[in-house]
């Protein structure tokens, strides 16, 4: 008698990742290995799981990946994020990021967040500002005021 082997397609972080189904540490994992990845469908891939995946941790985490990535590409989405998700712990990640990234379109939306009444989210803000003004010249005469 031969036995046969059960060959099941191992799943691509892309495929976990979009699958709300799948455990939250498992798209969390997912979201880590397309960080990694430098191709145009790994980005779009955390951008639509950072607006469409129900759990703020994994949203969280995908913010965080698409700052690692230095992709210039990701800054549009990271900013409408933190403009628009409902969870702080979603926005303080976008922001930080955004601060990763050191790209001045980030500027004025985070200056935005300077006067949230989250502490954490304006703390967050002050961090992210520091961290693309450390990237200039001119770091000290553009710096906006700590409030």
């Amino acid at each position: 008698m031969k036995l046969q082997e059960n060959h099941k397609k191992p799943k691509t972080p892309k495929e976990v990742l979009l699958n709300h189904s799948e455990p939250k540490d498992a798209r969390i994992q997912a979201a880590f290995r397309l960080m990694n990845d430098p191709s145009d469908e790994a980005l779009e891939t955390l951008i639509e799981a950072l607006f469409t995946d129900p759990s703020p941790i994994v949203r969280h985490e995908c913010a965080f990946a698409l700052g690692e990535t230095a992709s210039k590409k990701v800054v549009p989405y990271l900013i409408k994020s933190m403009e628009t998700d409902p969870n702080p712990f979603v926005v303080h990640e976008a922001a930080l990021a955004l601060g990763t990234l050191g790209d001045k379109r980030a500027v004025e939306p985070l200056k935005k967040l300077l006067n949230h009444e989250n502490p954490d989210i304006k703390e967050s803000a002050e961090i992210a500002l520091e961290r693309i003004f450390a990237d200039y010249d001119n770091y000290f005469d553009e710096r906006p005021p700590k409030t």
